[in-house]
């Protein structure tokens, strides 16, 4: 009996790990210490698991897939086009070889695998081109509109080779040599480049991209860049109107439309009424579980870091390398300044800062400043400290990723807070020392205190 139950044990345990798919690779050239894996839930990708780097930059992922469909590996921490996409099935294995922003396959793929590598080989430097406009030689419209018209004219081709045996890949990656064109075509005119084109200078493929019924179903949610997708072409074919509304009417389902939505508004919820409005007027479109998820989760944020609610307390070291806390000025009132030495309209309210700082001098009012500058930059915020004799408590959060950035959903700085002396927010988002408003605010709260 034993040996049976044995048998069976060993059998069961073979059929698990025979549904697990493995991902591994290998980095070249590159500085990073850990690499993240990555699904697609509403058109972006969401982080699964993370692990770190061997000594040769060598790395793996087995799981069990939710769902068939793209996946992929890239930078927790850089922007969402540092991912690289493979096509995953239970069962699948898949080897990839990543060189700073590029990447490619190596050794037998999956059918999927193979036609998805063909693809990124053809389009790999186009988007390079499209998404990182800082990547050496800098790009312009001159070398960039050639080749969108070339690789455009090749991809028709390209769509004859979709013939695996998996419908449900075939139906993905036709959609995805669409949404990936477009999606590139359109991103290039968003970023900064040393050389702008005219209208008349666009290549004909611009003529193309805004058709009516454009996504005639949530296909495009289900590829990395999907979200992106949706908001550059409401932005490219809406033109000047930036009315929500209007432009929720170039999106064929609530899925789509909740989608946008999110990303239009959450950066601008800062309090719960806010939120409130918005669930009232646009709640229709968050019917998924998903969307509805994420609208709860903001919903629950917001009633928190609404006026009233605690502050978030921090730890963070000062210029000298003392840890510092939010909850070393209980007593007193808080106004935390969210800045970068890179940040202009930072710089241009210190002097307004420095001001306020001697106005209430000697009064229960401290002036935290947190730098978001990267690692890299640390250097130019000690210097900027000592040179421009900043006063108030400076602190330094070691990225603009931070505890206190994720508690307030700060999405741009400057950024002002006013909490009161029992650590609870009198504003998450207060006025600028620049507008009289920010000093009537201390002031009133100085008055509520005695």
């Amino acid at each position: 009996m034993r040996l049976i139950l044995t048998l069976v044990t060993l059998l069961l345990a073979k059929v698990g790990f025979a549904q697990m798919s493995e991902i591994r690779g290998s980095i070249q050239n590159g500085t990073q210490k850990d690499i993240s894996l990555f699904r697609v839930t509403d058109g972006k990708a969401e982080m699964i698991a993370n692990t770190q780097l061997g000594v040769d930059g060598s790395f793996g992922f087995l799981f069990t897939p939710l769902n068939e469909g793209f996946y992929a590996v890239g930078y927790a921490k850089l922007e969402k086009g540092a991912l690289f996409p493979f096509y995953l099935k239970k069962g699948d294995k898949a080897e990839i070889q990543i060189d700073k922003r590029r990447m490619q396959f190596v050794g037998k793929q999956s059918p999927e695998n193979t036609i998805l590598s063909s693809w990124i080989k053809l389009t790999q430097e186009l988007k390079v081109k499209s998404i990182y406009f800082m990547e050496l030689p800098l790009s312009t419209y001159q070398d960039f509109f050639p080749e969108l018209t070339r690789i455009a004219a090749e991809t028709h081709d390209f769509r004859k080779t979709i013939k695996t045996k998996n419908e449900n890949f075939n139906r993905l990656m036709t959609a995805l040599t669409y949404f990936d064109m477009d999606y590139y075509a359109m991103h290039f005119l968003r970023t900064p480049r040393k050389e702008f084109a005219k209208k008349e200078d666009y290549p004909a493929y611009y003529k193309s991209i805004v058709v009516d019924g454009k996504f005639k179903n949530d296909d495009v949610l289900s590829t990395l860049y999907g979200e992106a997708l949706l908001v550059d072409y409401a932005d490219f074919a809406g033109g000047k109107t930036t009315n929500i509304d209007e432009r929720l009417k170039f999106f064929s389902t609530d899925q789509q439309k909740g989608v946008y939505t999110l990303f239009r508004m959450t950066p601008f919820m800062q309090s719960y009424p806010q939120y409130e409005g918005m669930v009232k007027s646009y709640g229709k479109y968050f019917g998924s579980e998903s969307l509805k998820k994420r609208v709860d989760e903001l919903g629950a944020k917001l009633y928190i870091t609404s006026a009233g609610g605690k502050a978030v307390d921090f730890t963070f070291p000062d210029q000298n390398g003392k840890m510092v806390s939010l909850t070393d000025f209980k007593g007193k009132v808080v106004v935390l300044d969210i800045w970068a030495t890179w940040c202009n309209p930072c710089k241009k309210e210190i002097p307004y800062l420095k001001k306020l700082e001697e106005e209430f001098k000697g009064k229960d009012v401290v002036f935290v400043s947190i730098s978001t500058d990267e690692l890299k930059d640390k250097g130019n915020w000690l210097k900027m400290v000592a040179d421009m004799k900043l006063g108030g408590v400076q602190l330094y959060a070691g990225g603009f990723v931070n505890k206190v950035t994720d508690f307030y959903k700060i999405e741009t700085i400057p950024r002002f807070i006013v909490i009161d002396k029992e650590g609870k927010l009198v504003s998450p988002n207060s006025a600028r020392p620049s507008d009289p408003k920010l000093k009537a605010m201390l002031e009133t709260e100085l008055t509520k205190a005695k």
